[in-house]
């Protein structure tokens, strides 16, 4: 059944979960040679209770189960479900074509994952201090850890990505509410994250393509910023807010809703689309790739 989005939901979603985002990467992106394979892993392992390595991108988590209050999760999501959703996710994404293998076309966004991001799913205060932003083996390798905070924001194993309703993307805000999985939102934006790295048409920053289309849609007075940055403090950048739009946009014409995209947005989705960015999920995929470490 189709549910329309309430305008409460979209102050009460963003208040709980969007401070601090879905929060994104804002600064210029050093890559210096990274430590060995084995280091790292050992780093990770005597660290987080899961590892994971898809052809040496990291994906890690914590065994501590996400609460069940208010509408974070439901009653018996455990850590471990939800990391192991996070690596299927990943592997359906970079395997489009459901063969079991990382696709031809997507090899260097791996690499990009491999040599730039890690992710990370467990509560928001097991992410912080010593684990990844202050010890010298990640902070020194240009590694971006993206987040989903377990503790923090929803979970839905059931989400499919479809079954909601919306009439129009007007704000930053705005997000399925529908049982709505944050997972796919955060794993989407490390695969967007990494491909901004290496291709300046889809960067955020001033000037690229993608960030002059959501800028184009915000001076048109068509999309709006400004109550997400109100609601933190001056916070959010619009360079964090163009992957945002990103994956608004994606998740719209992943729901089969891409006619109520306006001019902007709808240049965003073919630019998407010429880039090869990875446009399907598959919420039954069920042969994750790469290899479990812990």
């Amino acid at each position: 059944m189709n549910i329309k989005i309430s305008a409460s939901f979209s102050v009460r979603f963003s208040l709980t979960i969007l401070m601090a985002v879905f929060t994104l990467s804002c600064h210029t992106f050093n890559n210096p040679t990274r430590s060995s394979s084995t280091d790292i892993e050992n780093y990770l392992k005597s660290k987080v209770d899961y590892v994971h390595s898809i052809n040496g991108f990291y994906i890690v988590g914590s065994a501590t189960n996400p609460p069940t209050r208010d509408f974070v999760s439901p009653a018996g999501t455990t850590g471990k479900d939800v990391f192991e959703h996070a690596i299927r996710i990943f592997s359906s994404l970079l395997d489009q074509n459901n063969d079991g293998m990382v696709d031809d076309d997507q090899q260097q966004l791996n690499t990009y994952l491999k040599n730039t991001m890690m992710f990370y799913a467990g509560p928001h205060a097991e992410s912080q201090g010593e684990l990844f932003e202050d010890d010298p083996l990640i902070t020194s390798q240009g590694i971006y850890v993206i987040t989903m905070k377990t503790d923090l924001w929803p979970y839905h194993a059931e989400y499919n990505g479809k079954g909601f309703y919306v009439d129009k993307l007007h704000s930053s805000l705005w997000r399925p509410e529908n049982n709505f999985n944050a997972l796919w939102e955060e794993v989407f934006h490390t695969i967007t994250e990494a491909i901004s790295r290496f291709d300046s048409d889809f960067a955020f920053h001033q000037g690229a393509q993608l960030r002059n289309l959501m800028d184009a849609d915000i001076a048109a007075d068509t999309y709006d910023i400004t109550e997400q940055n109100q609601l933190e403090e001056g916070n959010y950048d619009r360079i964090t807010a163009t992957n945002e739009y990103v994956h608004q946009i994606w998740a719209i014409h992943f729901s089969g809703q891409s006619d109520i995209l306006n001019t902007f947005q709808t240049q965003a989705l073919e630019l998407m689309i010429s880039k090869g960015v990875p446009m399907r999920i598959n919420p039954n995929y069920n042969t994750p790739l790469g290899q479990r470490i812990k």
